[in-house]
């Protein structure tokens, strides 16, 4: 039994001194050897989904696919000890990170979510968030009718406990807003302020969607909502890599109206990459090849982590942009190869247009 105590010792420390996730999963995979060690089950299953929920609350999934496919072994093998039906929130975040890996081929993608289809299927659950997760599959490939149809379906499924208000009005806003039905998006983020819906980064990332695509359809409404998501920033009571989606957004977006307030959020987000997932792998790169393409050296507070790092502060904007631009073709590249299309590399092209455009006005 003292490897129980030392389990907890670890779990006790984690929440007195937590300083980041990388930190929180190492020492979670120390408990996890521990209990392993001692064919201790329970333990096993309860550190593991924290570490999955601890790693989703980064911009990384590394860990999280071996201890998910653990998690369905026992479930197998010891049913009286674990249900599928336990950890089903999970198994979405597996759809996610499984398209947002270039090396995992579409037709695995597929599997997957149509197992976690007939799970959810199997313990009546709601598939509301499943339709969410799909929604956001088909944007991935590009395909945003059959996202928005996907968005549709979803609003013939109940509430739960996976998906409350704050996601439902997230997705519906996004969804109307890529669409660029801004009159849409904003009825319903006024219902979402009347109602004080919130849920960790929203309604951060919710008024971050709706600047992104306002200014991107040239709808002069987008420096409102971009307002609002800065002022939602200052509330958000913990900024952690998991954020570099709607961050990186948000710095385009400023960039486009000419907002010099995006270097701040820039000092933030670099480095979130490293040991991100491909896709915001490719997200960061494309966004910043165009917000970094200037022809000036500035100062910047960022972290030594990052691999382009200068001690006395000092960046050459436009080299760093010229790097970026690489790996975004790259990455656009390998994911149209994967995906049987040329949506990456498309929504570059349409990137570059609105530059274009910016560069003139």
């Amino acid at each position: 039994m003292l490897h129980r105590l030392e389990i907890q010792k670890i779990l006790l420390q984690i929440q007195e001194e937590y300083t980041d996730s990388k930190h929180c999963i190492a020492q979670l995979k120390h408990a996890i050897y521990l209990a392993d060690k001692h064919a201790d089950l329970s333990w096993g299953i309860d550190l593991r989904m924290m570490l999955i929920r601890e790693e989703r609350c980064s911009s990384a999934c590394i860990e999280s696919p071996l201890a998910f496919a653990w998690l369905l072994e026992q479930a197998r093998l010891h049913p009286e000890q674990l249900s599928e039906s336990e950890f089903l929130e999970e198994y979405e975040w597996m759809i996610c990170s499984a398209y947002g890996n270039v090396n995992i081929p579409l037709e695995q993608v597929y599997a997957i979510a149509a197992d976690l289809e007939q799970k959810l299927e199997h313990f009546k659950f709601s598939k509301r968030s499943y339709y969410y997760t799909m929604a956001g599959f088909a944007q991935h490939l590009g395909d945003y009718e059959l996202g928005a149809a996907y968005v549709v379906k979803a609003r013939e499924e109940a509430l739960d406990e996976i998906c409350g208000e704050a996601v439902v009005y997230d997705n519906e806003i996004e969804s109307a807003s890529r669409l660029g039905q801004f009159d849409q998006a904003i009825d319903l983020m006024q219902q979402m302020e009347y109602k004080k819906i919130r849920d960790f980064s929203l309604p951060f990332e919710t008024y971050v969607s709706m600047g992104y695509f306002m200014v991107r359809y040239g709808d002069d409404r987008a420096a409102l909502y971009l307002e609002k998501a800065k002022e939602e920033f200052t509330q958000l009571s913990e900024v952690n890599s998991s954020l570099l989606y709607g961050l990186t957004r948000l710095i385009y977006a400023l960039h486009l109206i000419g907002d010099e307030s995006l270097w701040s959020y820039y000092e933030i987000i670099a480095g979130w990459d490293i040991d991100a997932e491909d896709d915001l792998k490719l997200m960061l790169s494309r966004h910043m090849m165009f917000v970094l393409d200037r022809k000036e050296k500035k100062q910047l507070t960022l972290s030594p982590s990052v691999s382009f790092y200068q001690e006395e502060g000092w960046y050459d904007l436009q080299a760093l942009s010229k790097a970026y631009k690489a790996s975004a073709y790259e990455w656009a590249q390998r994911f149209d190869n994967r995906n049987g299309n040329t949506a990456a590399q498309d929504e570059i092209k349409r990137m570059e247009d609105e530059n274009k455009r910016k560069k003139q006005l």
